[in-house]
């Protein structure tokens, strides 16, 4: 998916609230015009009348509007949005917990971001990770300075993308297993209270790689992915006394991840290499 894409399924978004909105004030008005109609009768009905002029007016401006736009598309773009329409789980952020979060975010803050489809192993455990979550993540993870994509495959292998998941016998919650217990003053700070709400869960476990990485400064750059997220499975004492006191760093949770951050990586080469 293209930031264009995206950009175009927001502009449907707000269309369809609109006329929601619109639509449901119309009923409200008519409901009151009714009452109004039987306690003044001429009045009502000259009110009423005018009302349907403009609501008939504004509804055919949509329809001109819509029509004007689709002749300034070409057929790629035609497909495409018709392609998004039909995806579902582009429409999934319009759901509990993924609608509360604003999308006031813009182009550039979206720069270099590619949605991609979650495993088919999360698909099948009942996971989501719908675009503007990943959207959200992505950003989050830019301003950072974390990788993206190990944060993906974080997501997918902590939680199988379930929101509301919960492990280590109902301690651990969420995408990124975040437990409270270990992360209240960082939660504090970060003004995060739910982490079964999925924007929030993945703003502490971003927030905490970010402070582990800070501190392996001194390991190889090309290796420290692999201390982080030792560290994020065991933290800092259990990885060094189950793992680096052996001359161990890397094992299956750590290589898992980064083999299929490096999967999603090559996903994102390809469709940039296709899109130029």
């Amino acid at each position: 998916m293209t930031k264009q894409q995206v950009r175009l399924s927001r502009k449907q978004r707000r269309r369809r609230r609109r006329r929601r909105q619109l639509h449901d004030a119309t009923h409200n008005i008519i409901r009151a015009a009714k009452n109004f109609l039987q306690r003044k009768p001429k009045t009502a009905a000259a009110i009423l009348i005018t009302f349907i002029t403009i609501y008939v007016s504004v509804m055919l401006g949509f329809a001109i509007g819509d029509m004007i736009s689709a002749k300034g598309k070409t057929a790629t773009e035609q497909e495409s949005e018709a392609e998004e329409q039909t995806e579902s789980d582009l429409d999934a952020d319009e759901e509990y917990p993924f609608n509360t979060m604003s999308q006031d975010w813009s182009g550039e803050d979206m720069e270099g971001f590619c949605y991609h489809e979650i495993s088919d192993e999360c698909k099948a455990a009942g996971g989501k990770f719908p675009v503007m979550a990943q959207i959200y993540t992505y950003i989050v993870c830019q301003n950072y300075g974390v990788d993206y994509e190990m944060v993906f495959a974080l997501i997918e292998q902590e939680s199988e993308c379930n929101w509301n998941a919960s492990g280590d016998g109902g301690t651990s919650w969420g995408y990124m297993q975040i437990a409270q217990k270990w992360h209240k003053e960082r939660m504090q700070r970060l003004n995060c209270t739910d982490l079964t709400n999925p924007y929030q869960n993945v703003t502490v476990g971003i927030d905490c790689l970010k402070e582990i990485q800070d501190s392996l400064q001194e390991v190889p750059e090309d290796v420290r992915p692999y201390y982080v997220l030792a560290v994020y499975n065991y933290g800092a004492a259990g990885a060094k006394e189950n793992l680096w006191n052996h001359g161990v760093y890397k094992y299956s949770y750590n290589t898992a991840i980064m083999e299929r951050a490096a999967q999603l990586k090559a996903e994102k080469e390809r469709q940039e290499t296709k899109e130029e």
